[in-house]
């Protein structure tokens, strides 16, 4: 390889490592988004609701065709009804205003109609007064329906039982 040759493919180098560390820093900032806070709130909202066992609350939040997936199989809520009847069945593992979500990592990014929002963290919590906790992963998808952002998707893993501490 000649001189030429040699400045060419370092300089190539050098901006193919320049462009690398510019697109995994924007990956890793936050958006600065003002509409996506409002999606956070409809999470916030979410949890507060779910904390307080407060069943309106959390269809509130929810579009009218509203899907939630679970972990396991068949964990697949669709339509009003079967929201209620999930719900009903979550609110059941842990007593009531003693749950406190805390997430690590928000993304999400948003279009004028639709979004979404990645997050995860640890819940904790009592039930029958005795300490739970557990880790969260959940994802959203959102549109907005009459100017408010509604979720109309929601996927939640979580790891329980003998996993949880592995």
């Amino acid at each position: 390889m000649n001189r030429r040759n040699s400045i060419i493919a370092g300089l190539s180098a050098i901006g193919a490592v320049a462009a690398l560390k510019s697109t995994v820093q924007a990956a890793e900032t936050p958006s600065t988004n003002p509409e996506l806070e409002k999606i956070r709130a409809v999470l916030k909202a979410h949890d507060d609701a779910m904390t307080s066992h407060d069943l309106p609350g959390v269809l509130a939040v929810l579009s009218p065709k509203a899907m939630i997936l679970g972990t396991g199989p068949g964990e697949v809520w669709s339509g009003t009804e079967e929201i209620k009847d999930a719900y009903t069945h979550f609110f059941e593992g842990f007593d009531k205003g003693q749950q406190d979500f805390t997430y690590y990592v928000k993304h999400g990014e948003l279009s004028a109609e639709m979004g979404w929002l990645l997050a995860s963290g640890e819940v904790k919590g009592k039930k029958d007064g005795k300490d739970i906790a557990f880790p969260l992963n959940l994802s959203l998808t959102v549109s907005k329906a009459s100017g408010n952002w509604l979720i109309a998707a929601m996927h939640f893993s979580t790891l329980t039982g003998d996993q949880a501490g592995k």
